[in-house]
């Protein structure tokens, strides 16, 4: 039974979302509440994008610009 159309999510919100998780006091079950997303789908995205390759971007910038706004 499906709950409805599938969301497509940019790899630009899912990697501003994964870099959320380098903040302090921020968990994966927490950020994923937040969204309304699924843990696990949290998951695939934080192994999809790892922190190494995260540190070479802008992260400061992206968790400052967060917004829970899909």
């Amino acid at each position: 039974m499906s709950k409805g159309p599938r969301c497509r999510l940019t790899a630009e919100f899912k990697v501003q979302v994964v870099a959320r998780l380098l903040s302090p006091g921020a968990t994966q079950a927490l950020v994923a509440q937040e969204l309304g997303i699924t843990s696990s789908q949290l998951k695939g995205w934080r192994l999809h994008f790892p922190a190494t390759t995260l540190l070479g971007s802008a992260v400061p910038e992206v968790v400052a610009g967060f917004q829970t706004s899909r």
